[in-house]
């Protein structure tokens, strides 16, 4: 992260330099929960092999806000510019997205991580079964996840998202369409055409389940 960008939102301060400092070892400890998370996720992919011999996942992504979004983000929240502010009311400086084939993988991913004595979940948004009025479907967690520090430990949060590939298209896609045409406000026609796409990515989901089982079946 450019901690600069950060800092001068500050504005003037007497001891800017420890500002600095503190932010920095703020923000390393978020980077150190990404490594954690790619690890722990790693690991849930390697057992899976071993147990159901093949891979829920067909890929995943990591990311650690820009500078620019999490000021955008404190400021439409209205959060304290301060690490506690930060830390109190900012749970996904770190995200983790992961993308899987099969609707009913998403859930014994999230069981999994229930499991882990490492991760804390601390909030749910089940918008596959209780999807957006927009269509939108995934699965939200905020967790904590473990650091194992010189110090001792510490948990930092983040967010991981759990969705299909049909799911992952549609929101993909519903994304690009918003920032191609620099609204937040979609027309009512086009709202209505996502709605028919998130409809379908749907149905292609329950055929895949369907096709799946019936070859697990036989």
């Amino acid at each position: 992260m450019d901690l600069r960008t950060i800092l001068n939102s500050f504005g003037a301060h007497e001891d800017y330099r420890q500002i600095i400092l503190d932010f920095n070892d703020f923000i390393k400890l978020y980077e150190m929960a990404l490594l954690e998370l790619r690890s722990d996720i790693e690991i849930i992919e390697l057992e899976w092999q071993t147990r159901y011999e093949y891979s829920p996942f067909e890929h995943v992504k990591t990311r650690m806000k820009t500078p620019q979004s999490l000021q955008r983000k404190i400021e439409r929240k209205g959060v304290p510019f301060t690490i506690e502010g930060i830390k109190e009311n900012i749970f996904d400086i770190v995200g983790v997205r992961i993308v899987t084939s099969f609707e009913d993988d998403v859930y014994k991913i999230y069981e999994l991580l229930k499991r882990r004595d490492d991760l804390k979940i601390r909030r749910v948004k089940d918008y596959i079964n209780n999807p957006k009025p927009s269509g939108y479907k995934s699965l939200h967690l905020i967790v904590e996840t473990e650091l194992i520090l010189s110090e001792g430990s510490v948990w930092v949060p983040a967010e991981i998202q759990i969705r299909t590939l049909a799911m992952d298209f549609f929101a993909s896609t519903e994304h690009k369409l918003q920032y191609k045409y620099n609204t937040k406000e979609l027309s009512q026609d086009i709202k209505d055409e996502l709605y028919e796409v998130a409809l379908a990515s749907s149905r292609l989901d329950e055929k895949m389940t369907q096709v799946r089982n019936t070859i697990l079946i036989d």
